[in-house]
């Protein structure tokens, strides 16, 4: 499915930041192709590999 990110909002661990193990995980917003939004769970390491920001479009795999 291609998606159109429409914004990207970083997770709050609070005072003691990512648990030990976790990987910094981001909430995005996200609209599919056939016009459907959603929020998705991604890791920043993933968005920031595939240079995507705010406008990106890019496919998953469910």
């Amino acid at each position: 499915m291609r998606y159109t990110i429409l914004d990207i909002y970083d997770e709050d661990y609070g005072c003691e930041g990512i648990p030990d193990g976790e990987e910094l995980m981001c909430s995005v917003r996200v609209r599919d192709e056939n016009g459907t939004e959603k929020l998705l769970r991604i890791a920043d390491s993933y968005l920031t590999e595939n240079d995507l920001n705010r406008g990106s479009v890019f496919e998953l795999d469910e």
